[in-house]
C-alpha cells in the first residue's frame, strides 16, 4: 500500500500541488486546501471546514483522492475555471458535486 508521501510524490511528478493553510478558532482549527494544476496553469477554489472533511488527518487524505479525481479526467482540469458559457460545464459541476458529496462526513 502507498503511503501518503509516496502519492504527494507522484502527484507532484504530475505538477499537481495541494496547498494547505490553517484557520484557528478559540475552539480548534480547521485545515483547508486548494489544488493547483502546473502544468494547466490552474487552481482550484479553496476547501474545507472540519465540517465538511473531518479532522487534519481526514482533511489531507481527502484533498488527495480529490487530486487524484481531477488526474484520472484531465478535462476536468480544463473545465475548473471555465464558466457557464463552455456546455460541458454543467456536466463537470455535476460530477465535481457529486464527488465531492462522497468524500464528505455523513452526520
Amino acid at each position: 500500500m502507498e503511503s501518503n508521501f509516496d502519492i504527494y510524490d507522484k502527484l507532484e511528478e504530475s505538477g499537481v500541488f495541494i496547498h494547505y493553510t490553517h484557520e484557528h478558532y478559540n475552539d480548534g482549527i480547521n485545515l483547508c486546501f486548494s489544488i493547483e494544476f502546473k502544468n494547466q496553469n490552474t487552481q482550484t477554489g479553496w476547501y474545507n471546514d472540519n465540517h465538511e472533511f473531518g479532522g487534519i488527518g481526514e482533511t489531507m487524505y481527502k484533498s488527495i483522492q480529490l487530486a487524484l479525481w481531477y488526474l484520472e479526467d484531465p478535462k476536468r482540469i480544463e473545465l475548473i475555471n471555465s464558466g457557464h458559457n463552455n456546455p460541458d460545464n454543467i456536466t463537470y459541476v455535476n460530477q465535481h458535486a457529486e464527488f465531492v458529496s462522497a468524500l464528505e462526513i455523513k452526520k
